[in-house]
């Protein structure tokens, strides 16, 4: 029996793809894995990732060199130049985007890592297109929208942490414009509009069949440090009825990143519930109490709970079979 060829094997699963046997992203995880076993012993994956650290840290030497050159001269450009100028940047890293995620070469984790970032800077690119023609009262406005008109199709072809977080910074300052725009006063209804953005972003990450999130961890820890966020923004006002609400609403983000940590296993999912519980019930009980005792006895009575928890999880914890 002779052994296939990775061009072999490669036309195999092209040929998959086109009965849609396997999903396109599919054939790229398989032919991944075949590539690693046809690889020479000498290779060495630490090897790949370093060179990848080092393109991606000379394109954004080379990016922050352009945007040396250009930000102190941009306003003396006129405006029909700066849009074409941001357009043409936006369409080449469009174009970047694609060609990465549907290239033959090189490993396939890496090109959806690249073509992830191309996108997000593609979506920041949009933004500013989008920003140049409005007038100044509707620059973030426009440019929010552009970038999130731009990331969520990118995320729907590329999944990637880029361009989550991209649509999470274009999400949120979306909402602070539309309130700000709005004359909404007052702490009460921004907190709140920031915990249902928060809320929004963390059921992105419940793992259900057909979510279209490949990272729920990341949005478990944006949509729970957005909801920390609102409770402490609240909760510092020194007023006891804010107070309560940003604890309600502190209590409830801890809880959810925490459920959604059990039952993802990632644990960026962690990040938001520790930090609500350190900082929301101390920066709570000091202002109620205006005390900073009272604060300094909640931090040391959470951290005794966390760490007895943190105790029964290690043993109660299975061994998980070794593999050959």
């Amino acid at each position: 029996m002779t052994t296939p060829t990775p061009d072999a094997v490669r036309t195999t699963l092209a040929e998959l793809v086109h009965e849609q046997v396997l999903t396109s992203e599919q054939a790229d995880t398989v032919s991944n894995r075949l590539t690693a076993l046809w690889a020479p012993a000498t290779s060495s994956p630490r090897r790949g990732r370093i060179v990848e650290v080092a393109g991606y840290l000379g394109g954004a030497m080379v990016l922050g060199g352009a945007a040396a050159i250009v930000v102190p001269t941009w306003d003396s450009f006129p405006a029909p130049a700066r849009f074409l100028l941001a357009v043409v940047v936006t369409v080449l890293l469009l174009g970047g985007t694609v060609a990465a995620r549907f290239a033959q070469f090189g490993e396939a984790d890496a090109r959806h890592r690249l073509a992830s970032a191309l996108g997000a800077l593609a979506a920041g690119a949009a933004a500013i297109a989008a920003a140049v023609p409005a007038d100044d009262a509707h620059e973030l406005l426009a440019g929010s929208i552009a970038a999130l008109a731009v990331a969520v199709p990118a995320y729907a072809l590329v999944r990637g942490a880029p361009l989550l977080a991209g649509a999470w910074l274009a999400s949120s300052l979306l909402i602070g414009d539309v309130l700000d725009r709005s004359q909404v006063e007052g702490l009460l209804p921004w907190g709140l509009a920031f915990a249902v953005v928060g809320a929004l972003w963390l059921l992105l990450a419940v793992p259900v069949l057909g979510n279209p999130v490949k990272e729920p961890g990341l949005v478990a820890a944006l949509g729970g440090c957005t909801g920390f966020g609102a409770a402490e923004a609240l909760i510092t006002e020194d007023k006891v009825p804010l107070t309560i609400v940003g604890l309600v609403i502190g209590a409830g983000f801890a809880a959810a990143a925490l459920a959604l940590y059990l039952g993802t296993r990632t644990w960026p999912a962690l990040i938001p519930a520790v930090l609500i519980a350190l900082v929301v019930p101390a920066t709570a009980l000091a202002g109620l109490f205006d005390n900073v005792l009272a604060a300094g006895f909640a931090v040391v009575i959470i951290g005794a709970v966390l760490l007895v928890a943190g105790g029964v999880a290690l043993a109660t914890r299975r061994p998980q079979p070794r593999t050959q």
